[in-house]
């Protein structure tokens, strides 16, 4: 029997996934590799499009064509499906990450996945009634966020904001101030607690804290998009 060589293995993984992320992002990347690392064969091809400008000025709406130029870059190098990994659809209100999922399928032909959706449809799959909620900005984007989440029937029963106000700044936070934050959540009786931010490395913490689930907006897009592709 001829022996292989590494000359003779594939130079790029079968399987390759479609990464939407916003500019200023410097975790998503990092999270999804760790990731697929646990799975051969499949790897991630990753499209920026402006944080400033991925939603038309004045609306709660997106700004769809940066987002179509990134999926059809993508689609160029034969991915399987794609995700839009970022938080921003909750704070739209969700109707627009549904839209862009069915206007990328439309343009593309693949499945299209957003973090958003996929942390609407695990909350409610799991039924939790007090969620714990850390999102990087202030008071009032925790406000509007809980708003959202409430008018999905997905009760926020507190919402810590950690005040970064610009995006890129959110990936230097300290895993340990995530950590504390959840904590103080647990503690202030959250059945759940859920790191709002593809920028914030809450990917680097446990699943489970003080003996409740701890989810990651970066790993709920991620996860999402292998179940789209029937990898999980």
């Amino acid at each position: 029997m001829a022996q292989t060589t590494d000359d003779d293995a594939p130079a790029v993984p079968a399987t390759a996934l479609g990464v939407i992320l916003p500019s200023s992002n410097r975790v998503v990347e990092r999270a999804t590799e760790a990731r697929l690392a646990l799975l051969p064969g499949v790897g991630a091809c990753y499209a920026r499009i402006p944080y400033g400008a991925m939603t038309r000025w004045g609306t709660d709406a997106y700004d769809e064509g940066s987002f179509l130029d990134a999926a059809h870059l993508l689609a160029d190098a034969g991915v399987a499906a794609l995700v839009w990994n970022a938080t921003r659809g909750a704070a739209l209100g969700f109707r627009p990450d549904e839209r862009l999922c069915e206007r990328l399928t439309r343009r593309t032909g693949l499945p299209v996945v957003t973090t958003a959706l996929a942390a609407r449809a695990r909350l409610r799959a799991e039924g939790f009634a007090r969620i714990g909620l850390v999102v990087q900005g202030d008071a009032a984007e925790a406000d509007l966020v809980t708003a959202r989440f409430a008018a999905e029937g997905l009760p926020v029963h507190a919402a810590v904001g950690l005040g970064i106000a610009e995006n890129r700044a959110a990936a230097f936070v300290p895993p340990a101030r995530l950590r504390a934050a959840a904590e103080d959540l647990a503690a202030r009786g959250a059945d759940a607690m859920l790191i709002w931010s593809t920028n914030l490395p809450g990917w680097r913490l446990p699943p489970t804290l003080a003996g409740r689930p701890l989810l990651d907006a970066t790993t709920l897009g991620t996860d999402a998009l292998l179940a789209a592709t029937g990898l999980t």
